[in-house]
């Protein structure tokens, strides 16, 4: 009985959480709300590929892109190497041809329509796969207000045990 209103008690301060910030949502065929993360997988044959996706932000937003070299196991080499990594819209150009991080923060964009181009050239025999995931990065107050929640349910267990 006691794990159950823990996690009723636990869902209720998550939803809390979740209800009191602004949202901001993306689409890639999907909607993307602040703080969720979506990953597109994308299937390349050998040689040089091009892939193109779009997403719309409805507010203005920090962006967060991470790109996922899905290596198939091979003693021979990568299996994928991205060449290059442009974000459009408009005037709006961020080209990054340094991949070594993969993972990329791009600020706060402005709420509007954004073309994803993906270059590269796939060495693998079979081709290659990779995946982007698109993230709507939350705003540092709701990592305040997370963090209060934390601390509340902290009060919470430590009052229920004594």
């Amino acid at each position: 009985m006691k794990s159950y209103k823990w996690i009723s008690n636990l869902t209720l301060g998550v939803l809390a959480l979740v209800g009191s910030g602004s949202i901001v949502a993306a689409n890639l065929d999907r909607t993307l709300t602040l703080g969720e993360t979506e990953t597109y997988n994308h299937v390349n044959d050998p040689g040089t590929f091009t892939d193109t996706g779009t997403f719309t932000l409805l507010a203005d937003a920090p962006i967060s892109l991470s790109l996922i070299d899905n290596e198939i196991g091979s003693t021979f080499g990568p299996i994928l190497d991205v060449s290059s990594f442009t974000v459009s819209s408009g005037d709006f150009t961020a080209t990054f041809d340094d991949l070594t991080s993969h993972v990329f923060t791009l600020g706060n964009l402005a709420a509007n329509t954004y073309t994803l181009t993906f270059n590269g050239t796939s060495n693998g025999f079979a081709g290659a796969v990779y995946d982007v995931t698109v993230s709507a990065v939350p705003l540092p107050a709701a990592a305040w207000l997370f963090g209060s929640a934390l601390v509340g349910f902290a009060a919470f267990s430590a009052r229920r045990s004594v």
